[in-house]
């Protein structure tokens, strides 16, 4: 019987938790929120993860109009060496960066949205798979710490903080075969 007690106050305990939490821990845009938890209305968290899947789909299909049309104009960007500061730099340096490339593929799957008023924040995990002009593939698992805005009801993107989770690196097939 106390098995029974202690699995079900556990439970109880589990379910109660947000209770606990203060209403500002859940739905405060605060990169340092470790409640990782969705929070906020439904219809601006979708809005942000359809922001962020235009911005995937424009890395497919390299439209740096369609790309860079998510971003604020005083967006910052960080891929791990240093910010990137106003829309002209952030495109510029995606240009730069996309150059060696034939083919880039991302996917972004959040861990969680939150939204509170015109502000949000996510973290995304990234899937990415890329091809150089040169044959080489890349695979990449990423993580991004973001900020959000909304201006004249749109949501924009404020700050994409990157981190690489781990990477691979192949040579083209017949690279391989010569050297068998």
């Amino acid at each position: 019987m106390k098995k029974h007690s202690l699995a079900w106050s556990l439970i109880f305990l589990g379910a109660m938790t947000p209770i606990w939490a203060s209403a500002s821990e859940l739905a405060s845009p605060d990169p340092s929120n470790t409640l990782q938890r969705n929070a906020g209305p439904v219809a601006d968290r979708l809005a942000i993860r359809e922001l962020i899947e235009s911005y995937n789909a424009a890395v497919i299909e390299k439209d740096a109009d369609k790309w860079i049309a998510n971003w604020a104009e005083d967006g910052v960007w960080n891929l791990g060496g240093g910010n990137i500061y106003g829309k002209e730099k952030i495109l510029e340096s995606w240009l730069t960066i996309m150059a060696p490339y034939e083919h880039a593929a991302v996917f972004g799957q959040p861990i969680f949205i939150q939204v509170e008023g015109d502000e949000g924040i996510a973290h995304w995990h990234t899937n990415e798979r890329l091809k150089l002009f040169s044959g080489n593939e890349m695979l990449a698992v990423g993580r991004y710490k973001d900020r959000y805005i909304r201006s004249n009801g749109v949501w924009k993107i404020k700050l994409r903080d990157y981190s690489v989770v781990f990477t691979s690196t192949t040579a083209p097939v017949s690279a391989k075969k010569s050297d068998e």
